[in-house]
C-alpha cells in the first residue's frame, strides 16, 4: 500500500480549471521549487524559532518536487533559477569596474552553468542516482567558487549541521518521493532517518579571552578607494580605536581593507604601532612586498607589527584565473590583481592560536580544519543591498558548527557577527514553552 502524500504534489491546492500545461504555469512551478531550495538564504532575513524550524522541511519539499519533475527541461530550469536565487548578486561588483551591463549577464551565465549541471543529473536513469547527483553538486566548484553548499539546509532546524544531517535530509526526500514502498515501511524509514540525522549535542567552541570590540564601517565601494576619502576614513578609524581604548577593550578588530592603501611606511602605521601599547589592533589593509600586492591583515601588538597575506583570492575580483591579458584588455582594465599568501595563516593572542581569514577565506572549509578561533575581516560593500552577506554567514555557521570553531567577523557593510556552533533547536523550543 502506498503512502498518499497529496500535499507534496505540484500545487495540489491549485483549482482544476487552471491549465497546468501552460508555459506560465510551468515557469511558476520550477521557480517555486528553486525558491524552496533557496529558502535558507531568504528566511535568514527573518530569523526566528519558527522560520528555523520549517526551513529544512521546505528544502526537503523542494527536493521531493524536483524528483517529481520527470522532465529534462524542468531540471534545467530549476537549476537555472537556483543559480540565480543563490548568486544573483555576483553581477553587482561589475558596477565598480564600469561594466554595468554585466549586472544581468553574469547571473544569467551562472544560472546557465547550474542549469546544465542539474540537467546532467537528470541523465542518470534512476531517481536515487539523480538525487545523488544533485547532492554531489556541492563538491563541484567552478573556478574554485564553492558557495553552492547544501550544508546550509542544516544551519537551521533539527538536523545535525554535518554531512550526516545533510545526507539524512536528502534520503528523507527520496523516500517521501519513492512510490514502491508500503506506507508503514516508508513512515518507519523516514522516522529512522530523521532520528539518525537529528542534532543530539552541541559542539563547544573556544572563545577569545580578551575583551574585544568589532568595528563595523559602512563606506560604499565607489568611495572607499578615492584619494580624497582615504584620510577622512583613516582618521575615523583612529577615533574608533581611541574609543575602544576608552572603553577599556583589550582588542579591536577592523574590517578588510579598513585602511584602503598600502599601510607600509605611512604615518598611520606609526600611529597604530603607538596605540598598540594600549590595545591590540587587527585591521585589513593593502601590503606591497617586492612589487607584489597583497590583501592583508595587520596585527599591531605591543609596538610590534605582524602581516598575514590572503591566500584564497576571489576569481575575477582579486585574480583573473584564465585569459588574463584578454580579460584585462577588454573588461577589467582597472582591476588590481593580488598575489597569494600562505594557506591558513595563524597568529597568537593571549596564548590562543587564531586563524586569519579575509572575506572569501571565511567560507573556505579548509580554514576551519585544525582551527579553534577564526578572526575574519570582510568588505561586503561590493554587494550592498543583496543577499550575499546572508549566504556568507550561513556558510560560516555551517562550518563553525561542523568543526566547533568560533568566528569573530568584522565587516564594511553588513554585518558584524560573532558566530558560534549551532544550539539544539529542540532545547530552544523547550525553553520557549516552559
Amino acid at each position: 500500500m502506498k503512502l498518499k502524500l497529496n500535499f507534496l504534489s505540484y500545487f495540489s491546492f491549485i483549482p482544476k480549471k487552471v491549465n497546468t500545461n501552460s508555459i506560465i504555469f510551468k515557469i511558476i512551478k520550477v521557480f517555486f521549487i528553486a525558491i524552496l531550495l533557496s529558502n535558507s538564504i531568504y528566511l535568514s532575513f527573518f530569523e526566528n524559532i519558527f522560520t528555523q524550524s520549517i526551513s529544512p522541511f521546505l528544502a526537503i519539499w523542494g527536493l521531493v518536487l524536483l524528483l517529481k519533475s520527470q522532465n529534462a527541461k524542468h531540471y534545467f530550469w530549476i537549476g537555472f533559477f537556483v543559480g540565480i536565487l543563490w548568486f544573483w548578486w555576483l553581477g553587482l561588483s561589475s558596477i565598480y569596474f564600469d561594466l554595468t551591463y554585466l549586472i544581468i549577464i553574469i547571473p544569467i551565465i551562472v544560472g546557465l552553468v547550474y542549469g546544465i549541471l542539474f540537467r546532467l543529473c537528470y541523465i542518470l536513469k534512476f531517481d536515487f542516482l539523480r538525487l545523488c547527483g544533485i547532492f554531489c553538486l556541492s563538491f563541484i566548484h567552478p573556478l574554485g567558487f564553492d558557495w553552492l553548499n547544501w550544508g546550509i539546509f542544516t544551519v537551521y532546524g533539527f538536523f545535525d549541521p554535518s554531512y550526516r544531517g545533510i545526507i539524512c535530509l536528502f534520503l528523507i526526500a527520496y523516500f517521501l518521493h519513492e512510490g514502491y514502498i508500503s506506507r508503514y515501511y516508508k513512515m518507519a524509514i523516514i522516522v529512522l532517518l530523521f532520528s539518525i540525522g537529528f542534532q543530539y549535542d552541541e559542539k563547544t567552541a573556544h572563545t577569545l579571552n580578551l575583551n574585544y570590540k568589532l568595528i563595523n564601517t559602512n563606506i560604499s565601494q565607489d568611495k572607499k578607494f578615492l584619494k580624497e576619502n582615504l584620510i577622512p576614513s583613516s582618521d575615523f578609524l583612529i577615533q574608533e580605536i581611541l574609543q575602544a581604548i576608552k572603553e577599556k577593550k583589550d582588542l579591536v578588530i577592523l574590517p578588510e581593507t579598513a585602511f584602503a592603501f598600502n599601510l607600509q611606511n605611512t604615518k598611520y602605521k606609526l600611529i597604530l604601532k603607538n596605540l598598540s601599547h594600549q590595545i591590540t589592533i587587527i585591521t585589513g589593509a593593502l601590503n606591497i612586498e617586492k612589487e607584489l600586492i597583497y590583501n592583508s591583515t595587520y596585527i599591531f601588538k605591543k609596538g610590534n607589527v605582524y602581516i598575514l597575506n590572503k591566500h584564497f583570492l576571489v576569481p575575477f575580483g582579486e585574480k583573473i584565473p584564465f585569459f588574463t591579458d584578454f580579460v584585462k584588455k577588454h573588461f577589467l582594465q582597472n582591476m588590481q590583481e593580488f598575489s597569494q599568501g600562505p594557506i591558513q595563516s595563524k597568529y597568537k593572542l593571549d596564548n590562543q592560536i587564531i586563524t586569519n581569514a579575509i572575506c572569501y577565506e571565511a567560507t573556505k572549509e579548509q580554514n576551519y580544519k585544525n582551527s579553534q578561533i577564526i578572526i575574519a575581516l570582510s568588505n561586503n560593500a561590493w554587494f550592498n543591498h543583496s543577499s550575499e552577506y546572508k549566504l556568507q554567514q550561513l556558510l560560516m555557521k555551517f562550518y563553525s558548527s561542523k568543526y566547533g570553531v568560533s568566528v569573530y567577523h568584522a565587516t564594511n557593510g553588513k554585518e558584524n557577527a560573532l558566530i558560534l556552533p549551532k544550539k539544539r533547536l529542540i532545547q530552544e523550543w523547550k525553553n520557549l514553552l516552559n
